[in-house]
């Protein structure tokens, strides 16, 4: 029986400052270090414990530190003032715009883990995120709008682009065309965030604990069988991506071997930590993830990338006589008990006689996940990184994950949503 030990220290701060159309700000800075230890040897044991100070954590490894010394983390911004005015551009925008309402909301977190895994070898992982979300109101309308921005370097924005997304909701808002969508269609996913979709009905659909409780739709006999059209194929990292760059080893110090997920269509491994590698003999581990130090590791996805296919995008587009081109992505979730799937988009715009034509605001795409599987249609060659901003929640754990993907077209979702004339 194979043994396993993993002793996990974590050094993390994080910082939140929020300003609103009434000139309310809140600002908070927190700081947390502690310690989880976990073995198996026959059974499941686990210690975690929040200490002061990084020396009280190396104490509570029984003296012994995993690795040498934690480095010190740069400090993340903490003076509001010079939040807002590095960002008075936007915020002087937003004044201008006359909405019903806004807030803009900052978040900056960095992590530093020192794990020893169950091989003895002594590792460092480091992870900084840092986003601005600007949600706002219409006037005359209830509906509440998001723009979102993220990255790993800095608590530094397109302004630019931001503002110039901003308008374009608000604009696209007032002016939606008016009907009602209640139909199967063909929906165009935009390169970037559109691969959330494939986080949700694939990415978590082959992770192990789920393929080891029978809920989700693949077993075991799927691996190196084709479970997705053939001109399919999505990585679990990309070296070229700076957003994990510092982060090569899960949470429990292990890596995968091998970027591929899926391969030309055919699934070629599944998201394992070392809890479900030995309860189905999968071959290799390294997707273990953690909210922090505090919580269970579970197998879990950093990213998914859906590879680059042939068609520009233009040409994706103009094959579709009747559509909707997805542009804005908000919230999704699938149930495995009924096999269903859901998504939200927040901006959407009508396909006609293959041309981008009105726009029409919110819809709700849904489906059975098996079928989607099966509809998928073209793959464009413009591969485009998500903005930075995507996050995923399991078993109560909230964490930033990274999508990418080019242009891809569903020829087939039901589409829900729109307004009445």
């Amino acid at each position: 029986m194979e043994k396993f030990r993993t002793q996990l220290v974590e050094d993390s701060q994080s910082m939140q400052f929020s300003l609103d159309s009434r000139g309310d700000r809140e600002f908070s800075l927190k700081k947390k270090t502690g310690v989880l230890i976990r073995s198996f040897d026959g059974s499941w044991k686990s210690r975690a414990e929040e200490t002061g100070a990084r020396e009280e954590a190396a104490k509570a490894l029984s003296g012994k530190s995993p690795g040498n010394r934690l480095p010190e983390l740069p400090p993340l911004p903490m003076d509001a003032g010079t939040i807002l005015a590095d960002n008075s551009f936007l915020t002087d925008f937003l004044g201008r715009l006359a909405l019903a309402e806004w807030k803009l909301q900052f978040r900056a977190r960095r992590c530093l883990r020192a794990i020893q895994n169950t091989q003895r070898q002594k590792l460092k992982t480091v992870f900084s995120h840092f986003s601005i979300s600007v949600m706002f109101k219409i006037r005359n309308q209830t509906e509440e709008l998001e723009v979102s921005e993220g990255n790993s370097e800095a608590l530094k924005f397109n302004l630019n682009g931001l503002t110039r997304r901003i308008n374009e909701t608000v604009e696209n808002q007032k002016n939606r065309y008016k009907t009602i969508l209640n139909c199967e269609i063909p929906v165009v996913l935009q390169a970037g965030e559109g691969a959330i979709l494939f986080h949700e009905i694939l990415g978590h659909s082959l992770e192990a604990d789920y393929v080891s409780q029978g809920v989700s739709p693949f077993t075991l006999s799927d691996l190196n069988q084709l479970i997705v059209p053939p001109q399919i194929t999505i990585h679990c990292r990309d070296d070229r991506d700076p957003f994990f760059k510092n982060a090569g080893a899960d949470d429990e110090g292990e890596t995968c071997p091998s970027p591929l997920l899926v391969e030309n269509g055919v699934l070629r491994r599944f998201i394992s930590d070392f809890a479900y590698q030995r309860i189905l003999k999968l071959g290799d581990r390294g997707h273990a993830r953690l909210e922090d130090f505090s919580r269970i590791p579970q197998p879990r996805m950093f990213a998914t990338y859906v590879q680059p296919g042939r068609f520009p995008a233009a040409e994706i587009i103009a094959s579709t006589p009747y559509g909707i081109y997805a542009r804005e992505f908000g919230n999704g979730g699938l149930d495995f008990q009924s096999g269903l799937f859901y998504f939200n988009i927040r901006q959407s715009y009508l396909i006609e006689k293959g041309r981008l034509t009105a726009p029409v605001g919110n819809l709700t795409v849904s489906g059975r996940i098996r079928d989607i599987f099966n509809d998928i249609g073209m793959i464009g060659d413009d591969f485009k990184y998500d903005r930075g901003v995507s996050y995923c929640q399991k078993n109560g754990q909230v964490l930033p994950v990274r999508v990418g993907q080019p242009t891809i077209k569903i020829n087939k979702l039901q589409v829900n949503g729109g307004q009445s004339a």
